[in-house]
């Protein structure tokens, strides 16, 4: 059974991942596939009641549901999309470009050909490609007071980040993906699966996470099908050799033999060889809510991976369909290794804003780079009071400079952050300067008005 699932996000969703030290906790741009299945599981504790404490047929139903072939894929905002980590693509995300495709296409050069904008590798992270600049991530700075002192109490000023519930429109954020479940699942568990519901997704749930849950069944769609197929990872995989041990993938031969074991039944046909793997590594853990403990931490290959992969014979796009709803390595049934594949170059979402700007109209505004980047340092409070008497500067006919680096904020800065900033300050003609001001000014506001309404 193919059931695809639509989220409709009614509050922020706390969706942390990687706390470190007393650093805001970040929040991820998608629903991944363990939260969609803890959500599940607590609604149906909710209805039942506690697997251990139901009758058999009901605890044979949860079994069937939460910890058996029943798979719970990733959740992804209408445009957006991860990255694979073999594709090119505009850096600050000014414009759709070509997205060179390593695994299908040759070396792209350092420059985007439609705006000009340096290009970047994908980092194997969500995307949003059709939102207007500013980011889809909420912050807000809590405060507990003391009730004798009236004072801050100690230890109680935090920050939290969360994925916002509304688009650029003000409209509720939709998430879409998918859960597949065995043919034999009992009818009384697909039946309750495929029920309209209201549930919590994320951490913070008194009030972050409410959502309603809706589904469809529906065919999987059939894939391209060729000698060679990528494997393009949307959730962590962990990977093991045929003896149970943790696979390195520049390790291709190990990689390979561990593949064709399971692939070929599921494909029909031997794996030859892989051709090339552009990965990261991982370790990924959770928390068994039921027991309140933690799970084991694995070793693994990230979202975002792709890998290459060489077949005697065109596996049958039934077979690849199948693969895609089944998923690669182990604790698959908890959210990881779920995948897409492909023949061809990777492609943004349908509804991103086009490669190629119509003929004679003017090409895509630096400024727009500009903003987006200085926006995404985190600081564009700070980068609108220490630009706004430059830019007045310029217009008074001084001479470009660039000692805004040498505040003691931008000082250590190095890389190529510095080298766009210094190109912002030295290159930019007054008039851009002053469009860079205002849309940076417009996102800055645009984020807090929406941490005041919600």
């Amino acid at each position: 059974m193919f059931l695809d699932i639509r989220v409709t996000a009614h509050q922020p969703l706390a969706l942390g991942v990687r706390p470190a030290g007393t650093a805001p906790v970040p929040t991820r741009y998608h629903v991944p596939g363990s939260v969609l299945r803890g959500a599940l599981a607590a609604a149906w504790i909710r209805d039942h009641g506690l697997p251990n404490r139901v009758p058999l047929r009901l605890r044979q139903e949860f079994i069937a549901l939460f910890e058996s072939e029943t798979l719970y894929g990733p959740l992804f905002a209408a445009g957006s999309k991860i990255v694979p980590l073999s594709v090119w693509h505009c850096k600050y995300g000014r414009c759709a470009g070509v997205h060179p495709d390593m695994a299908f296409d040759t070396a792209p050069s350092s420059v985007c050909g439609t705006c000009g904008g340096p290009l970047a590798a994908g980092r194997g992270e969500v995307e949003f490609f059709t939102a207007p600049l500013g980011g889809p991530v909420l912050q807000r700075t809590h405060l507990q007071i003391d009730d004798e002192r009236q004072v801050a109490s100690e230890s109680a000023l935090f920050t939290r980040r969360a994925l916002a519930h509304r688009d650029h429109n003000g409209d509720e954020q939709r998430f879409h993906g998918r859960i597949t479940a065995s043919d034999d699942l009992p009818p009384a568990a697909a039946d309750w699966l495929s029920r309209r519901r209201n549930l919590r997704l994320g951490g913070r749930r008194g009030t972050n996470g409410g959502v309603t849950y809706t589904t469809t069944t529906a065919s999987p769609p059939l894939p391209g099908t060729g000698k060679r197929v990528a494997l393009r990872l949307i959730a962590p995989a962990i990977l093991t050799d045929t003896s149970g041990l943790p696979l390195d993938p520049a390790d291709r031969d190990r990689l390979g033999e561990a593949l064709d074991a399971e692939l070929a039944p599921v494909l029909g046909t031997r794996l030859t060889r892989v051709e090339k793997t552009w990965t990261r590594r991982e370790r990924v853990g959770g928390w068994h809510a039921a027991s309140n403990l933690p799970k084991p931490v694995e070793l693994a290959v990230s979202a975002g991976t792709v890998l290459l992969l060489a077949f005697e014979q065109p596996p049958r796009p039934e077979a690849l369909a199948a693969l895609a709803g089944r998923g690669i390595g182990l604790r698959r049934n908890e959210g990881f290794g779920a995948l897409t594949t492909a023949t061809t170059a990777w492609t943004p979402p349908s509804g991103s804003p086009p490669a190629q700007e119509p003929a004679g109209t003017q090409t895509a505004d630096p400024a727009d780079s500009y903003a987006r980047m200085l926006y995404h340092t985190g600081h564009s409070a700070w980068f609108i009071d220490q630009l706004r008497p430059y830019a007045k500067e310029r217009v008074d006919g001084n001479p470009p400079h660039d000692t805004l680096l040498e505040r003691p904020r931008l000082r250590d800065l190095t890389g190529e952050l510095r080298q766009d900033i210094q190109n912002l300050l030295l290159r930019t003609t007054p008039d851009t300067l002053d469009r860079v001001l205002a849309r940076l000014t417009a996102l800055h506001r645009l984020n807090s008005d929406e941490e005041q309404a919600s």
